[in-house]
């Protein structure tokens, strides 16, 4: 979550918007952004789960959803997606900021 902090700048001059989301509730995704020393995007709560199902991300087995990222468009198409998303690997990040030049 961190290395979007980084890459933020590039994010914005792609007109780019982050949501980051999840199905924790929403205090402890207050306090994971404060763990971090904050972001400069939003964490939303998918407390109920139906965004993550409707995305088809949902492990259902466990609750939770799957790390994914989504890229939409201008016209809110989507250009890329990654549903095995890697925190900790370079490429993954570098393939959304590549996506969002487009």
């Amino acid at each position: 979550m961190s290395t979007w902090r980084g890459d933020f700048k590039k994010i914005e001059e792609a007109h780019a918007t982050i949501v980051g989301l999840s199905t924790d509730q929403t205090y402890a995704q207050r306090v994971f952004k404060a763990s971090l020393g904050g972001l400069p995007y939003e964490l939303l709560s998918d407390w109920m789960r139906h965004v993550s199902a409707a995305y088809g991300v949902l492990d259902e087995k466990g609750g939770y959803a799957k790390r994914t990222v989504f890229v939409l468009g201008q016209d809110h198409e989507l250009v890329y997606q990654d549903l095995a998303f890697k925190p900790g690997d370079d490429a993954s990040y570098a393939a959304v900021i590549q996506a969002l030049s487009r």
